[in-house]
Parts: C-alpha cells; sequence; structure tokens
C-alpha cells in the first residue's frame, strides 16, 4: 500500500467505473428482449424494460470519472477538467434519461466528447505505440459523433452508430487507466 499514489487512485476508480459500466450496459441490451443494438439508441435501455439496471450504471461510471479526475489533478490540468465534464456527461445521461430530450442530449454530447478529446491528452503523455491507438481511438469517436449527429449511421444503424463512438472510448480509458495504474 505504500506505493498506492493519487495516481494510482485515480486509475483505479477509473478502471472500475468503465468496467462496471461495460459489464452492466451489455447486461441491459441482452435482458431488454425488444432491444435493438442496431436500431436503439444505448441509452434507450435506460427508458424501456432496464432502467434500473443502465441509468444506475452510468451514474456510477460519471461519479468514478469525477472522483478519478479529483484524484488526477496532479498528473494534468486540462485531463483533470475533461474527466470531470464526462463524468458529469455520463452522470446526467442516467439522470435525464431520453425523455429529458435536449438536456438529455446535451448530457450525452458531454459523456462522448470530453473522453474523445482527453484521448489526446493521454496520447501526449505517453508518447509511445499504445498513447498513438488512444488518439486513434478518439479519433474514431470523433469522428463516428460527427457521423451520427449527421444521421450518417453507414448501415450500423443508429444504436449501432453510437457504439463506434463508445465503445473507442471504452478501449482507450480502459487501457490508459490500466497503464496509469502499472506505472511505477
Amino acid at each position: 500500500m505504500k506505493n498506492y499514489t493519487p495516481e494510482k487512485a485515480g486509475a483505479s476508480v477509473l478502471l472500475l467505473g468503465i468496467l462496471e459500466f461495460f459489464i452492466f450496459l451489455n447486461i441491459s441490451a441482452f435482458v431488454d428482449k425488444g432491444y435493438s443494438i442496431s436500431n436503439n439508441s444505448i441509452s434507450h435501455l435506460g427508458i424501456d424494460s432496464t432502467p434500473y439496471i443502465f441509468n444506475i450504471s452510468i451514474i456510477i461510471l460519471g461519479i468514478c470519472e469525477i472522483i478519478s479526475g479529483l484524484f488526477l489533478k496532479g498528473y494534468s490540468k486540462i485531463f483533470t477538467i475533461l474527466l470531470v465534464i464526462g463524468g458529469i456527461g455520463a452522470a446526467g445521461v442516467g439522470i435525464f434519461n431520453e425523455h429529458f430530450g435536449m438536456i438529455h442530449l446535451l448530457f450525452a454530447i458531454l459523456a462522448f466528447l470530453s473522453p474523445a478529446i482527453l484521448s489526446y491528452f493521454a496520447m501526449e503523455k505517453y508518447r509511445n505505440l499504445l498513447g498513438i491507438e488512444w488518439g486513434v481511438m478518439g479519433t474514431i469517436a470523433i469522428v463516428a459523433l460527427v457521423l451520427f449527429a449527421s444521421g450518417t449511421y453507414l448501415g450500423l444503424g443508429m444504436g449501432g452508430m453510437e457504439r463506434m463512438i463508445l465503445i473507442p472510448n471504452i478501449i482507450w480509458a480502459f487501457q490508459f487507466s490500466a497503464v496509469l495504474y502499472m506505472k511505477k
């Protein structure tokens, strides 16, 4: 425990939030019999038959992002700010479900865009192939967000295109958290 730094604590909390959300997102999609990964939005899981699973898990993710950002304030100020903004966005998505319309949309944009931009700051700290991968994942998420916003789903459906935003963000943030935790 003597080597447990604020960075390791921040990495642990972020990793926990990412893992629990990914697990419960998929459980929600499996349990909701009428849900289509391709045709329904991710947030649809928060209004139909699984809101208690999805909304709680994304709120927990948001709280974990905020706590992680506070632990990582010595890592980088801009990193902390973007992580906290992303956490506010994620928690807001769970608190204000799709029925809240524009409010939900604003929180969703924060939840999707902040981590994608954050990937570039993570890449800057780790100037190696893994860091480059994080930047590529962030770029994929941003391009997918622009396509999604324009209604261009590339045959993936609305839900499929939304996952092209979410999954790259989950991949890079999971890897980043693990690397940061393992750092000596």
